[in-house]
């Protein structure tokens, strides 16, 4: 009913012939010839190029989230210091009943 494929097929090593000497010539082109090698270069810089921006991107999210922070921060201060203002004002009251 199913036939069992061989573990060995001519078209697994075709396959594997096609990718293996693609991949020889695309090492041979890179690094062999000239324009292998202007091309290795502009990869290179491109590479610098994306660390960079890279870096800088992750530099700014940093920022980012600091400035988030302490805003929150900021927040939870004011709103503490109202409570501490209003606390504040109630005592003066009570004082000030007391004197009076």
């Amino acid at each position: 009913m199913f036939e069992s494929k061989p573990k060995h097929s001519y078209i697994d090593l075709f396959e594997g012939i096609i990718i293996g000497g693609s991949l020889a010539a695309a090492a041979t082109f890179i690094f062999g010839t000239k324009k292998g090698k202007e091309l290795q270069k502009k990869l290179v810089n491109q590479y610098k190029k994306l660390g960079h921006t890279t870096k800088a991107m992750k530099d700014k999210f940093e920022k980012l989230v600091h400035l988030h922070a302490a805003k929150k921060i900021k927040r939870a201060v004011k709103a503490k210091v109202k409570k501490v203002k209003a606390e504040v004002k109630k005592v003066k009251k009570k004082v000030l009943r007391k004197v009076a």
